[in-house]
């Protein structure tokens, strides 16, 4: 049975909060009842399987990064590039309490989660694929002298990296680095980046439809 929608919002809300200030090890049927003031049953009848809940969260979480992103593109004249993408996406995460609680202050608990709904649900789709990097040179926003999955491994390595150690008053100046890495090795030269921006928004169409390619 599908959750009653307002309620599964509100445990999803709250669940949230509770990741935000106190870590995913917090988060439980029990911190979640107190927290809006339900009897714990309530709660285990609108989610009895709580990797169900930990998979609507992340799936939640993605796709509002995903608006964001898109918005952000479809602003941006440039937008079609590949550091512009990847500059909205780490600025997203960076900047939305959520994804910043599981980034930068729980990546642990990220991970933990991560492994708790594999196998429950398609995972959602956190970082930059390859394939969205192959859209891109195949709409000429990106160059051809890459390979798009070695490229995408070492931007997610890069990224963790930045997430877990990085302190946070040099996150504006790491992140900056790195835009400024792919500007200069993955960057087409192109007057109009309109084909890459189509090609980004059917990649964020893909996300919010499945979760994104695994």
């Amino acid at each position: 049975m599908e959750p009653t929608t307002s309620l599964a919002e509100r445990i999803l809300d709250a669940a949230a909060e509770i990741v935000i200030g106190d870590g995913v090890d917090a988060l439980g049927y029990g911190t979640l009842a107190e927290s809006l003031g339900i009897p714990r049953a309530d709660v285990t009848a609108a989610y009895p399987v709580f990797e169900r809940l930990l998979a609507d969260l992340l799936t939640r979480e993605t796709a509002d990064l995903t608006q964001i992103v898109v918005d952000n593109v479809d602003r941006d004249p440039r937008g079609g590039l590949p550091s512009r993408i990847f500059g909205y996406a780490l600025s997203a995460v960076y900047e939305h309490p959520l994804a910043r609680a599981l980034y930068i202050g729980d990546p642990d608990g990220l991970n933990r989660i991560m492994r708790a709904i594999d196998g429950v649900t398609t995972l959602p789709q956190l970082s930059i694929h390859p394939e969205l990097l192959g859209a891109l040179q195949a709409a000429g926003t990106a160059r051809h002298d890459f390979d798009a999955t070695a490229v995408t491994a070492v931007i997610t390595v890069l990224g963790s990296g930045v997430s877990m150690s990085a302190p946070g008053q040099h996150l504006d100046s790491v992140a900056s680095g790195l835009i400024t890495l792919l500007e200069r090795a993955v960057d087409a030269e192109v007057a109009d980046t309109a084909a890459g921006k189509a090609a980004f928004f059917r990649y964020a169409e893909t996300l919010a439809d499945t979760g994104g390619p695994r």
